[in-house]
């Protein structure tokens, strides 16, 4: 690679071309690079974006709910109407689509239509704004009917997913032919992508721990520390960054996208736990 100098330029150039001003020279050099391809870049500085940061879970819808009065910003507890059907257990996700801001939060007790959270609230959301139930817990029965969990922002939100982690548990030893604990998949879980027009992008298929380690690469086997009889497997596929895919993923709620965990297998023996996570930022306004 072999820079390339330009001469000083017009003052209402520099504005526009990032150079660099050398004192030996005098002079402007433009950050321009030329490749052995014949090809030209532009020399950057990359600086992280400051949208909001996104962690959600990927979730199995389980109805919606109405709040009964204002909820409070800090607090862990509001009011629904009755019939709600809200379980200790369930993730709750609270939504106002005005302020573009959401969050979900675990259960941690019902009592008649008070529900305490594991998460103080983060807005007054009211009684117009959508609220829903589901649960994260992936330890499904998909033999027959294939389950979904998803990400899936609202009308109104999107947001870039840069990479997903996973988080199985068992109290079974697991290796690269396991899946978690429990013995390998017999047809597998599906990673994917919803598009707008109702069609999927399936990205890979996963019946083994070692499925999901070709894929993700960054992974770790975890032992039970000394009284703990539970052992781990976690990993973390990253799309974004130019050491990786190279792209994200964008989902945008207006056109209905969704990243979505087809699981096709029974799996409610071999393992305690299994979550699965999404990572990423909010789109810019």
């Amino acid at each position: 690679m072999s820079e390339i100098p330009y001469k000083k330029p017009v003052p209402s150039w520099r504005s526009v071309v990032a150079g660099v001003w050398s004192d030996i020279l005098n002079d402007w050099a433009a950050a321009f690079e030329t490749s052995n391809r014949g090809t030209t870049g532009l020399g950057v500085f990359v600086q992280d974006q400051t949208t909001e940061v996104l962690g959600v879970h990927f979730v199995q819808d389980r109805g919606t709910f109405t709040l009964a009065v204002d909820a409070v910003i800090d607090s862990r507890t509001f009011s629904a109407v009755a019939g709600h059907g809200i379980v200790v257990g369930e993730v709750v996700e609270l939504s106002n689509i005005a302020a573009n801001t959401f969050m979900q939060s675990e259960v941690l007790a019902v009592v008649a239509n008070d529900i305490t959270l594991d998460t103080p609230i983060n807005f007054a959301y009211s009684s117009s704004d959508i609220c829903t139930r589901s649960t994260r817990i992936i330890l499904v029965d998909g033999s027959v009917t294939p389950q979904i969990f998803s990400v899936k922002p609202l009308p109104g939100q999107g947001g870039d997913m840069v990479q997903v982690t996973w988080d199985i548990q068992s109290t079974t030893e697991m290796d690269f032919t396991t899946f978690g604990g429990a013995p390998a998949l017999a047809v597998g879980c599906v990673l994917r992508i919803k598009n707008e027009d109702g069609t999927f992008h399936n990205l890979f298929n996963f019946r083994a721990n070692g499925d999901i380690i070709e894929h993700a690469f960054d992974h770790a086997f975890l032992q039970p520390k000394q009284g703990n009889t539970t052992k781990g497997f976690t990993a973390r596929l990253t799309w974004g960054g130019q050491d990786k895919h190279g792209v994200v993923i964008r989902l945008d709620g207006a056109l209905n996208e969704e990243l979505q965990l087809v699981v096709q297998d029974d799996l409610t023996e071999g393992n305690t736990k299994f979550h699965l996570t999404a990572q990423g930022h909010k789109t810019q306004d």
